[in-house]
């Protein structure tokens, strides 16, 4: 078992994944169940680039380079980058989640107090780590964040009222084609969703993908894409009076600040990485074809434009 720290513990508990942005947000009703039984907040050791978002979770902050000794560490994937990562986290506790008993090293036990061996049962990957660690599960909520500070608002941002855009995940197995986009932005003029705002991420593909994008757009979407800071990226999403997206982190931060969001899913299933609500609508590829692995290549223009003109009609006060 690992030894025990000589340092003065901090009484609050911590969290460590090395996973992206999405990920770690879904760790937010986690720190919200630890908070509550350590009356104090948590710290996510994480990807130091993801701080921003950590400090708009209510019951969590990005864990610094003090050397302070948590009582508790929970480690939320099974890795062995992660493993060896919470070796550097002082703490007189170490937890690891284990889903699957295959991924289960046996030098992971000379680590950690404790295997939290929980299988899943299919579920919301947010709603398996609050079962996991003993939530009730009556009292889950999906992930919430604070909303970003105004000094945040990137510049270029429209002052009006505008329905975001974010068509790029790290995965480009998860885009899709820009033509469908286009029509779906042509289509919901109907609707009277006029300003448009693009986000995306500044790899080299992403870039390319919203490029053309907004070529087929002309000028009717303000280009953002690979030009935001973490803090802007954050605010863009926040203040979002719609969110269209593929399967990645401006779905999940939409859905923490209750933005209405349609997201598109190829080969991933929605029941792992989306939480239902009628504001938050995700459209699968397996609904419409048999191929399998299906991709969202597989989903028509009409079925997105359907569901977001659904969308705008159920909610109209909160898209004013």
């Amino acid at each position: 078992m690992p030894s025990f720290s000589l340092m003065p513990v901090d009484a609050t508990a911590a969290i460590l994944s090395d996973k992206q942005l999405g990920d770690v947000l879904l760790l937010e009703p986690l720190s919200r169940l630890l908070a509550r039984r350590s009356s104090g907040s948590v710290a996510m050791h994480v990807n130091p680039a993801f701080a921003p978002m950590v400090e708009m979770m209510p019951h969590a902050y990005p864990a610094g380079k003090d050397r302070v000794s948590h009582a508790e560490l929970w480690t939320a994937n099974w890795s062995s980058r992660a493993v060896l990562r919470s070796l550097g986290v002082r703490a007189r506790q170490r937890h690891l989640f284990i889903s699957q008993p295959g991924k289960l090293r046996w030098w992971y036990r000379l680590i950690f107090n404790r295997i939290v061996e929980v299988h899943t049962a299919g579920e919301y990957w947010a709603h398996y780590f609050w079962r996991a660690a003993g939530g009730n599960l009556d009292e889950f909520a999906p992930p919430q964040l604070l909303p970003p500070p105004d000094d945040w608002r990137h510049p270029d941002l429209p002052d009006g009222p505008y329905t975001l855009l974010n068509p790029t995940a790290a995965w480009p197995s998860k885009f899709w084609q820009p033509e469908k986009w286009a029509q779906v932005v042509e289509a919901l003029k109907a609707e009277g969703v006029e300003q448009w705002v693009m986000t995306g991420g500044p790899s080299e593909v992403e870039r390319a993908h919203c490029a053309d994008i907004a070529a087929r757009l002309g000028g009717r979407v303000v280009d953002l894409s690979g030009r935001t800071s973490m803090r802007q990226y954050l605010h863009t999403v926040s203040r979002a009076r719609l969110v269209l997206c593929v399967d990645g982190s401006a779905s999940h931060l939409a859905q923490a600040w209750s933005v209405p969001t349609v997201t598109l899913f190829g080969h991933v299933f929605p029941l792992r990485w989306h939480w239902p609500s009628p504001r938050h609508v995700a459209i699968s590829a397996f609904e419409h074809t048999s191929v399998q692995p299906p991709s969202t290549a597989h989903v028509p223009p009409e079925t997105m434009i359907a569901a977001c003109a659904k969308l705008v009609r159920q909610v109209p006060c909160q898209l004013a």
